[in-house]
């Protein structure tokens, strides 16, 4: 019911693009414009944090096999978690140009203070060998994600422009490193 309900305001924000007293041929220029700008903040951080991720299976794997201590994965895990924080920090600072962008933006910034509360639990639990209390966000990650990722879609082709083919891919992999590792 909330994907249900976020979608359909993501919708209605959608659906006010282009309206007001600017011109047709204006409001896409400028809509084009502020879809490029944001692209060029978020890209970078959004890049970076899926190879540091990647990151996380080898750490997971080696814990799960017990070929590192419990010790050494949590530090490990845990030195990815400040990193991860710091991204955290860089893409709640992006400020869209747009009402559309902020509002998918908003959703977006999100997904990332759930992933940090993950990846914070996942360094307490592996230091006590015990996940059992991992917070399970995964589902409300995936969902915004996609949403974000529609939204822009949307926005693209109204604007006329091509998105990152792998930012089509957004919101379909592994949201959160398991546990059991990959």
């Amino acid at each position: 019911m909330l994907v249900l309900a976020a979608t359909l305001a993501i919708a209605a924000a959608l659906a006010g693009c282009g309206t007001g007293s600017i011109s047709p041929d204006t409001s896409e220029r400028g809509g084009l414009a502020a879809l490029e700008s944001y692209l060029q903040q978020v890209e970078p951080i959004r890049l970076a944090v899926n190879r540091l991720l990647e990151g996380a299976d080898p750490i997971l794997s080696a814990d799960h096999h017990r070929r590192i201590s419990a010790r050494q994965a949590s530090l490990e895990i845990g030195g990815l978690e400040r990193r991860f924080a710091a991204y955290t920090v860089d893409v709640a600072a992006i400020q869209p140009l747009t009402a559309q962008l902020r509002f998918l933006h908003a959703a977006y910034a999100h997904t990332y203070i759930l992933e940090d509360a993950y990846l914070s639990a996942l360094t307490n639990g592996l230091a006590a060998r015990n996940l059992d209390r991992l917070p399970d966000t995964q589902s409300i990650q995936r969902a915004a994600i996609i949403q974000w990722r529609v939204g822009l879609a949307v926005l693209a082709r109204r604007a006329g422009l091509n998105l990152p083919g792998d930012l089509q891919a957004a919101g379909r992999g592994e949201i959160a490193p398991s546990p059991a590792g990959s």
